[in-house]
């Protein structure tokens, strides 16, 4: 189960199973190890701009999703990263084996991100990233899936607070209080018009992006949930 935040927002649980793994400060990889660096902008921050947009959106803000979903697979750009799911909250990227000090690279990928997410969406969020070290590919797949059954899970409660923070925007109530449970979530949202099956894929797994050799990425629109989505993740090439 996910924990709950003042603002209504929840830890995924995948962060907590995944803390042994995180690292901090200026190391080098252990060998055969892979990392994995997760960048995502703050949820505060997320919804106040939500509410302060709302006379000028569509319901549910997707340009805010969208945004976070270009600046993440842009991070491909860099040549360090071989995989990168980016979802409506941020993205998680996994670095080339001989990428070197992951610290120096995180640096830049959040650079990278919150550039290129000010850029497309014409506002700044602020943006922080943590790094975890995983023994192997096959841990990676594992941490992927978890976190991407994180994103699907929350699906419900995150439309909920998007579109609360707009209700708030056009001056209605809301409060985080009224959509504890999946039955409140489905209530505000149906009362509201949204169909939650009728949503897009991306808005409830995102996208990802897989480095091809020469150089090159394909962009994957349509990915799947479960071990599928871990399925994806490949050897560098």
């Amino acid at each position: 189960m996910n924990d709950f935040g003042n603002n209504g927002a929840r830890r995924p649980a995948a962060d907590r199973r995944l803390q042994p793994f995180e690292v901090f400060g200026d190391y080098m990889p252990g060998t055969g190890a892979r990392v994995l660096v997760r960048i995502v902008s703050d949820v505060d921050a997320r919804l106040a701009l939500i509410q302060q947009r709302a006379g000028q959106t569509d319901v549910l803000d997707p340009a805010v999703a969208q945004s976070h979903l270009r600046a993440g697979l842009a991070l491909m750009r860099s040549g360090e990263v071989s995989f990168a799911w980016a979802n409506p909250e941020g993205a998680i990227v996994l670095l080339r084996e001989d990428a070197g000090a992951p610290a120096a690279i995180e640096n830049a990928l959040v650079s990278m991100f919150a550039g290129r997410l000010s850029l497309v969406l014409g506002s700044e969020l602020p943006v922080s990233a943590c790094i975890y070290e995983l023994p192997d590919l096959t841990v990676v797949r594992r941490a992927l899936v978890a976190f991407i059954e994180d994103i699907e899970e929350g699906t419900p409660l995150r439309s909920s607070l998007w579109l609360g923070a707009q209700l708030k925007g056009r001056g209605q109530p809301f409060h985080p209080s009224m959509i504890e449970s999946l039955e409140e979530q489905s209530s505000l949202l149906q009362s509201n018009g949204i169909d939650m099956d009728a949503l897009p894929g991306w808005w409830w797994r995102g996208m990802a992006a897989v480095r091809q050799p020469g150089g090159g990425f394909d962009v994957l629109p349509d990915i799947p949930g479960g071990d599928a989505f871990g399925e994806l993740v490949e050897a560098d090439v």
